[in-house]
């Protein structure tokens, strides 16, 4: 009996047909067919890392709904496409040229769109929405209505990024924002205003939670609590509230984003009670009831000044962890559920530590191989390690929880992914960037700084000085991703 078991090589698909006793070297003779890979450079990966040759095809347990990824690079020698047309460096423009190496794409600052262009590759960086953009076939032309016309922009953009272009024009994006919510199209001596990321984000974040349905992927869920101080014994009124945020609340008392986070779940208002027939004081507590799967934190560091008539910039100093852990926040109703998953997660982390300090040691010690070869090794030796990871933390979890369609977080730790930052003293001016960790680096110690069209590596050590404490970078927006998926 044979099945059909498809294959993902340099962005290609391909579907190879085996029988159930058809062994390695022969499904390596098949791919080659398919891509012109010779067996000896192929790098399959499936769970364990290695296909052997005298392996069984029916013994792997290979997932037969999803792409196996192939790394490996053709034979020259063998039959290909024809050779196309030779283009000329100078007959190219900057926006078709490809970067040698592995940096992301940058984006071109269209004047005062830095605000905008640190939104854009923060969103980037989140893989679900990239895939619900890429599967989105909504309305175009006259038939499209304004979200949807943003949206496709938006899907053409991160497909020109994802080609790592040496700098991408988003020029059509902007125009259709601009037009989108005109709020971001206003002109202060004919040219374009400056504008607040954190503003530019949610918009972004809003429309695609509408047309793409992904809202659930950043629902974060409160219950909150209004308690009378003037009279302790009326009953406590309950109501239940959804952000796609949560903020970190600034005062001089303020060093650490746990401090912030823990201001905003906790008020004190002012409101009319109906016992008093008059305005009296209420105390108002939150709880998190439900944790999605990507985390927004707000930085609240602008307030509206009247004396200047701008939006100011709490300089403090607020140091944020690379890895947040929300047990303390949350309702009784998921606590417990969700400490015990974290335990786990801790011990499967622990688990996995040799496997990471192997990956480490021969990083070092691969010096016979090609660069090219040493990349593709390294790619296929990553992919095991996360995909051991993966499988081991889904078996840990409660049954009907699926880490492939999952928007809530199992657990209430999370690792930072992504940083927007300002520097200045006021939104309406300064300079925004953002900060991506590089996916590729299991040590967290590598990542991606955006300063619109230039892109450059940074370590983990400058992450930890976007703290702020004056006016130069500091973190605006922080975008963490569950921990195990």
């Amino acid at each position: 009996m044979s099945s059909k078991i498809t294959i993902k090589n340099a962005g290609k698909v391909y579907e190879i047909e085996v029988g159930a006793s058809d062994t390695g070297l022969i499904f390596k003779q098949k791919i080659q067919e398919a891509t012109n890979i010779p067996p000896e450079r192929q790098k399959i990966l499936v769970k364990g890392g290695k296909v052997n040759d005298e392996d069984e095809i029916s013994s792997l347990a290979l997932n037969t709904k999803q792409p196996i990824m192939v790394l490996g690079t053709p034979d020259k020698g063998l039959p290909s496409k024809p050779v196309e047309k030779q283009v000329f460096l100078e007959d190219i423009n900057q926006n078709q040229l490809f970067k040698v190496g592995s940096e992301p794409s940058g984006l071109i600052n269209l004047g005062n769109t830095c605000y905008l262009n640190s939104s854009l590759q923060a969103l980037f960086q989140i893989n679900d929405v990239k895939e619900k953009l890429e599967k989105f076939n909504g309305s175009s032309g006259a038939n499209a209505n304004a979200s949807q016309s943003l949206v496709l922009s938006l899907k053409s953009l991160f497909g020109q990024m994802s080609k790592k272009h040496e700098s991408v024009n988003p020029t059509l994006l902007l125009t259709i924002f601009r037009n989108v919510f005109p709020q971001f199209a206003e002109r202060e001596r004919g040219f374009y205003k400056q504008q607040d990321a954190e503003e530019a984000f949610s918009q972004l974040l809003s429309t695609l939670g509408e047309t793409l349905k992904v809202k659930d992927y950043f629902r974060i869920s409160f219950k909150s609590e209004q308690k009378c101080l003037a009279l302790p014994e009326e009953e406590v009124k309950t109501d239940y509230e959804d952000s796609f945020k949560i903020n970190c609340h600034i005062d001089i008392k303020t060093n650490f984003l746990r401090d912030g986070i823990l201001n905003g779940l906790k008020e004190t208002l002012e409101k009319y009670n109906d016992t008093l027939q008059s305005n009296t004081e209420y105390e108002v507590n939150r709880r998190i009831t439900r944790l999605p799967k990507m985390l927004t934190v707000h930085f609240v560091r602008f307030y509206w000044r009247r004396d200047t008539q701008k939006k100011s910039k709490i300089l403090r100093r607020v140091q944020f962890p690379f890895e947040l852990d929300l047990a303390e926040m949350l309702d009784e109703s998921i606590k417990l559920e969700k400490i015990k998953i974290r335990d786990e997660l801790n011990k499967i982390e622990k688990d996995n530590i040799d496997l990471i300090r192997d990956f480490k040691k021969s990083k070092k010690n691969d010096n016979k191989l090609s660069p090219l070869e040493q990349q593709e090794e390294e790619e296929l030796k990553l992919m095991s390690i996360k995909s051991k990871f993966n499988d081991d933390f889904a078996k840990s979890l409660p049954s009907g929880i699926d880490l492939q369609t999952a928007t809530e977080n199992p657990s209430s730790v999370y690792e930072l992914s992504a940083v927007i930052t300002h520097a200045g003293s006021s939104a309406d001016s300064g300079h925004y960037q953002s900060f991506v960790k590089d996916d590729k680096d299991l040590d967290g110690e590598r990542w991606w700084k955006f300063n619109d069209d230039k892109v450059s590596s940074v370590n983990r050590e400058k992450i930890e000085t976007l703290a702020g404490g004056g006016e130069s970078d500091s973190a605006l927006i922080l975008i963490y991703k569950s921990k195990g998926f």
